[in-house]
């Protein structure tokens, strides 16, 4: 199972973003799941770095499926636009597929 863990601020503002695990819907290579969770994590911040600006570190381990993002300050208006779409494509998978290959855990810190 994917488990994708976002944490915002008091306000509601992105903090982090964190994706672990593989979702096992298929045999590896044909899993579209997983594929479709990378494609729009990895798209957005490449698209939050090269569109908006906005300054992140980066965490990966593609064999273990690991990705993280932590903001190092409030977002742009168009880099929080870019989660908040990629936001609704992950709640959009969780809906069609279930919570048996996707969980995403909204945390506040």
């Amino acid at each position: 199972m994917i488990k994708v863990i976002v944490s915002v601020d008091k306000n509601g503002g992105y903090k982090s973003i964190e994706f672990s695990g593989h979702a096992l819907f298929a045999d590896y290579g044909n899993d579209i799941v997983c594929a479709a969770v990378s494609i729009l994590a990895l798209n957005t911040l490449n698209s939050i770095e090269a569109l908006c600006g906005d300054k992140f570190d980066a965490e990966d381990d593609a064999a273990k499926g690991y990705l993280k993002a932590e903001f190092k300050s409030k977002l742009s208006d168009k880099a929080n636009l870019l989660i908040k779409s990629l936001m609704l494509g992950l709640d959009g998978i969780s809906h069609e597929y279930g919570k048996k290959f996707i969980t995403i855990i909204r945390q506040e810190v």
